[in-house]
């Protein structure tokens, strides 16, 4: 597969930090973006009318608030790998359900906005989820006079005294198109692509550092690799034949490696020599044969050789009245 093709693998945080230390950062950000959901049951509380899309996005916030404290410490343990993998897929999965709120929301703000601005016509506003309650607090919803210009219409005046009678009419004007490309509208859809794109890069690199764990994780335990039928690939550490790969843990930690692909977390890759080390020739071509071990020449070490040959290091010299 082509360098370009393959799924990212970086080893920093743009060269600045390590991948620890970025993960950890990233997940303390991902816990104080959840704590709105701890607000947002406060606002209950206090009587506030939530409609069902924001009510499911608060409850959503404290389960994952909730489920990240608890995975949290596993980033300074290389021994949990299955712990550091599913951050990372809960971190993923919650930039694909934040995203979809986001379009929600933005897609009811905006057909709210093109409703108000637009001549008279339907946009559909009322289907979109949280749209009622975003018209309610807008703060520019069904006013008094719902215009966007006012055009002055002169004409003579009746009667015998000169002069001009003027009649004002409120004139509006505006498409969808219009509501999303306007300046304010335009700042506010430029800064949600540049989060997105953030927010995709951190969620390679807590993918990239959970994979980390788990090699380093595999090297350290994993010595017999004649099982293997793909010389290219390790060892699963939670295959159902180990300690790990019981119950649903191990169901759990197969699945997870299922994606994007399994060569991303355990094959091969062409500048890791390293790898190839620790995993002790897994990766040679042809068959596994175990571990490599260098087997001196006709079965005698070179210590030996030169302590046959007499010219080893000298023996210890005896000290007089201490033999």
């Amino acid at each position: 597969m082509p360098p370009i093709l393959r799924f990212p693998k970086p080893q920093s945080f743009l060269h600045l930090v390590s991948l620890r230390t970025a993960a950890e950062f990233i997940t303390l950000i991902l816990l104080i973006n959840k704590l709105s959901g701890l607000y947002g049951i406060l606002a209950l509380l206090t009587g506030y009318h939530l409609n069902p899309l924001q009510l499911s996005h608060y409850i959503y916030s404290l389960l994952c608030l909730g489920t990240v404290a608890w995975l949290y410490p596993a980033i300074r343990k290389p021994e949990e790998p299955l712990k550091n993998v599913a951050l990372a897929w809960i971190y993923v999965l919650d930039a694909v359900i934040n995203s979809a709120y986001t379009a929600l929301f933005g897609a009811g703000w905006f057909l709210v906005l093109a409703q108000e601005v637009g001549q008279g016509t339907d946009f559909g506003a009322d289907v979109v989820p949280g749209a009622d309650t975003i018209g309610d607090t807008a703060g520019f919803t069904n006013p008094e006079h719902n215009v966007t210009q006012v055009d002055v219409v002169a004409k003579p005046a009746e009667g015998l005294l000169s002069g001009q009678k003027a009649i004002a009419y409120g004139s509006q004007y505006g498409t969808l198109g219009a509501a999303i490309f306007q300046s304010g509208s335009m700042a506010s859809v430029t800064v949600l692509g540049l989060l997105w794109i953030i927010r995709t890069y951190f969620c390679i690199l807590m993918m990239s550092y959970a994979r980390s764990i788990l090699r380093k994780y595999v090297a350290s335990t994993s010595t017999d690799y004649s099982h293997a039928d793909d010389p290219t690939m390790a060892e699963n550490p939670f295959r159902a034949e180990r300690e790990e790969g019981n119950g649903w843990k191990g169901k759990l930690g197969r699945f997870m490696l299922r994606f994007p692909t399994k060569r991303y977390w355990l094959g091969k890759d062409e500048a890791e020599d390293e790898w190839v080390r620790a995993t002790s020739g897994r990766f040679e071509s042809g068959r596994g044969t175990g571990l490599r071990i260098k087997v001196p020449e006709n079965g005698v070490g070179e210590r030996e050789r030169r302590a046959r040959s007499g010219t080893g290091p000298p023996l210890p010299v005896a000290v007089k009245g201490k033999e």
